[in-house]
């Protein structure tokens, strides 16, 4: 008797365990996957987020360079003007006004600093307004000639630009400026 006990507590323990899962594993292995696919979803959120940063970077610092060299490729005359009135933006005609140079560049001066703004619609949007990357640039153009030291003719371009953007979540400011250097004999 005894072995057939055996027997046939052994024989219900393996068609037991062929049966399937239990309820508590299923659970288990559901959380799992949830909380695997959740981490999966914020890393795509992010790379997305990383990704509209670096086109609105992108786009700003070329529109910026564009602008600078423009203004290299001007009549070297023109740089001593409050308008630098031949620059197209988006195909449409287009103007800087300069603002007179700070004793600091960099940090300018919020009582002369002069902002020309531009709205950039990056994502092809023309009736969305609300999508579009609001840029602030601030010109300097300095006389740099400096003849006692065999410096002819020359202008030192400064160009600061402010953008705004939003990534869906957050409104986002960034600054950068670029400097160039344009003498009387244009140097390309």
């Amino acid at each position: 008797m005894i072995g057939i006990k055996k027997h046939l507590t052994s024989e219900y323990c393996k068609t037991k365990l062929k049966a399937g899962f239990s309820l508590v594993e299923i659970m288990i292995s559901i959380g799992l996957l949830g909380f695997s696919g959740f981490g999966l979803l914020a890393g795509l959120l992010q790379s997305r987020q990383m990704t509209e940063a670096a086109i609105h970077q992108s786009t700003a610092l070329t529109i910026a360079q564009g602008y600078v060299e423009q203004i290299k490729n001007m009549e070297f005359d023109s740089l001593d003007e409050a308008t630098l009135p031949t620059l197209f933006h988006e195909g449409a005609a287009d103007t800087l006004t300069v603002s007179p140079t700070p004793a600091h560049p960099k940090l300018g001066d919020p009582n002369t600093d002069i902002t020309n703004s531009k709205s950039i619609d990056i994502n092809n949007t023309a009736d969305i307004d609300v999508d579009d990357m609001t840029m602030d640039i601030v010109v300097y153009v300095d006389d740099i000639t400096d003849g006692s030291n065999g410096i002819g003719e020359a202008r030192r371009v400064i160009l600061k630009y402010e953008y705004i953007y939003s990534d869906g979540y957050r409104t986002h400011t960034e600054k950068n400026i670029l400097y160039s250097i344009r003498s009387e004999v244009p140097t390309y």
